[in-house]
């Protein structure tokens, strides 16, 4: 099971009504990205938080290791807001000589870059509240509620069961070269990791045939879900 599917179905706000939870989470999300102001998006980033952390008690040190993975490309997409290229120097607060040009930052883009980081925060916090206290379960249910169509409920439900069945066959094809030192070294590594991809493609390949002569053996009428 996923980390973010154990904090979903192991939190005080688990059994809490999914649609209010949903609601909630996206009128905030909606709000975030179309509202350019910082109290409101500073608002939603401090209730968001407290509903998970002191709500929902959910572990913090799990809850800052989630947020550490899309952090880094916030930071990446700020720097690229931040700083620009300009022939005229008197753009900039801050600049240097580069390649005939100036590249630097102006006041402008600063307050640009401040927007953007609370508002991606704003809306990042949203959307963790929603998928940290709704489970899969229930997520199916609120896009029922909300007539979703079925096809699309269909393709979430199984990118959902293949991203299970692809890590479970990446550890368990690591576990096995690591069994053989296939991470020895360096060069080593390389080539390991070139069979784990190449494997890993045909054990998918045979898992998804399996699926499926599984589901016509139950008779599968084209739904996975009631």
């Amino acid at each position: 099971m996923l980390i973010i599917d154990k904090i979903a179905y192991n939190n005080r706000l688990s059994h809490t009504n999914p649609y209010f939870k949903f609601g909630l989470g996206f009128a905030c999300l909606i709000v975030a990205v179309s509202w350019n102001n910082l109290w409101v998006l500073t608002t939603i980033i401090l209730a968001m938080n407290s509903l998970l952390i002191v709500v929902a008690k959910i572990n913090k040190k799990q809850y800052i290791r989630l947020l550490s993975i899309p952090i880094v490309f916030i930071l990446l997409s700020l720097l690229a807001t931040v700083f620009y290229c300009s022939k005229e120097k008197s753009d900039f607060l801050s600049s240097i000589r580069f390649m005939g040009s100036y590249l630097g930052y102006s006041k402008i883009t600063l307050i640009r870059a401040v927007d953007l980081l609370f508002r991606c925060f704003a809306s990042l916090s949203c959307i963790y509240f929603m998928t940290l206290t709704t489970g899969f379960n229930q997520m199916i249910l609120v896009f029922k509620k909300l007539h979703v169509p079925k096809e699309i409920i269909e393709i979430i439900m199984l990118t959902y069961r293949f991203i299970f069945i692809f890590l479970e066959e990446v550890a368990e094809i690591y576990i096995a070269q690591e069994m053989r030192f296939g991470y020895i070294n360096l060069k080593t590594a390389y080539r390991s990791l070139g069979i784990l991809v190449s494997t890993l493609f045909i054990r998918i390949m045979m898992r998804y045939k399996d699926m499926s002569i599984a589901l016509d053996t139950k008779l599968y009428d084209g739904e996975f879900y009631i």
